[in-house]
């Protein structure tokens, strides 16, 4: 059995990786990198590199032979990621995958989430291609809050525009054991794995964030022009606040509020509390 997880030298998928040593040997695991540059460290730990490029379908087909699961780890490049992801999805096919674990994004195929529609295609497009299938609906990364955490940390308030909005926050780690323990066949059989922690609003982070510093942090929960110009007085880019307070309407209106116990069952344990992952910033 020959397992490949894509994109390797990304955060998520790196992880990922380094947890699927546990479950298979070293000798059955691929990955893939964009150029031989970055195949080096891989290979010092026994792995088979090889070169692949999402908008390079033929590089694809190449790569994935011979492989019988894959962990296809979505394209954080925006503008091109459909055409990405399409190449992908027909490149398994063409080279007689015959398993996918896809990273998704959560209640992807109803969702009105900014980060959903590509993640729904990606989706529909592996339910037609007949390829046995897990998707991994990744909620949100507390990593994701680390800018305001770091600002929390250095004496700012906690400012949020959400409301009483929740989210589904795990930490990175946690999704990388799981999408590793699913593609090895450890994890219980599902087709879609709704994966996140338990769900808390922006005032219970900030009450987390708290006892993890040891001390109490100011909130501030504020309309969506202060919060952004809150960002920007901290050091955030303009467009990265223009962003993030899109993301902020969608925690509004409960597009993260996907409540699930997928991720605990896939580990096995309990999801990781986020004291440390504060304390460490």
């Amino acid at each position: 059995m020959k397992y490949l997880v894509t994109s390797a030298t990304g955060d998520l998928a790196g992880r990922a990786v380094k947890h699927l040593k546990n479950f298979v040997p070293v000798s059955d695991i691929v990955v893939t990198v964009r150029s031989e540059e970055k195949a080096g460290t891989f290979r010092e730990q026994g792995l088979e590199v090889r070169i692949a490029d999402f908008l390079d379908k033929e590089s694809l087909v190449k790569a994935f032979q011979g492989i019988n699961r894959v962990l296809f780890v979505s394209s954080n490049d925006l503008a091109t990621r459909k055409q990405q992801h399409q190449n992908v999805v027909e490149a398994l096919k063409e080279a007689g995958v015959e398993f996918v674990v896809y990273t998704s994004a959560p209640n992807a195929q109803n969702s009105t989430l900014i980060v959903a529609p590509d993640h729904k295609l990606t989706e529909q497009l592996i339910m037609e291609s007949g390829l046995d299938y897990g998707f991994a609906r990744n909620n949100w990364y507390l990593e994701n809050e680390t800018f305001m955490l770091k600002a929390v940390k250095n004496g700012a308030p906690f400012t949020y525009s959400a409301g009483e909005g929740r989210v589904c926050y795990a930490l990175k780690e946690d999704y990388a054991e799981a999408a590793a323990r699913i593609l090895a066949g450890v994890a219980p059989k599902q087709t879609i794995y709704e994966l996140g922690g338990e769900p808390i609003t922006y005032e219970q982070l900030a009450q987390i964030a708290s006892k993890a510093i040891g001390r109490e942090v100011e909130t501030a929960s504020v309309s969506d022009e202060e919060y952004v110009k809150a960002l920007v007085d901290l050091g955030l880019p303009p467009e990265a606040a223009q962003f993030s307070v899109i993301v902020q309407k969608d925690i509004r209106n409960g597009l993260l509020d996907v409540p699930s116990d997928d991720l605990e069952k896939v580990l096995g344990r309990k999801t990781t509390p986020f004291d440390e992952f504060i304390r460490a910033l």
